[in-house]
């Protein structure tokens, strides 16, 4: 787990982003599911961190560095994805999330990638 230990300890938002974005690409979601993709620098108007879209389906890909994730930071996803009328939203971090937090994120239909999910996808 080399690369969360620099992650929770070397990097800051922008590497973290980068880094996701890296993961995704490597590991083939991007490639496979997503046509176009972009990644923002959170200063313009579109608070999405990993813009994407395939064919008519857009995706939302937030990411939180070292930010314990709670209903805030889904209800912040969900009201993002409406603004920019995206139908998939994702959440990325470098914690864990508990599972009322999961199960929360769940019923409104977005999907959380917490720690135990990279340290998965990592190895």
């Amino acid at each position: 787990m080399k690369d969360l230990f620099i992650i929770d300890n070397y990097v800051d938002e922008r590497e973290f982003r980068n880094y996701i974005n890296s993961l995704l690409l490597k590991k083939g979601y991007i490639r496979v599911t997503i046509d176009d993709v972009r990644i923002s620098d959170k200063d313009l108007l579109n608070d999405n961190d990993i813009f994407a879209k395939k064919g008519e389906l857009y995706y939302s890909i937030q990411t939180f560095l070292n930010v314990d994730i709670g209903k805030k930071q889904i209800d912040e996803t969900l009201n993002d994805m409406k603004k920019e009328n995206v139908s998939v939203g994702i959440i990325v971090t470098n914690n864990y999330v508990n599972r009322e937090i999961l199960e929360y994120a769940n019923k409104k239909l977005i999907q959380i990638w917490d720690r135990a999910f990279l340290e998965r996808e990592i190895d």
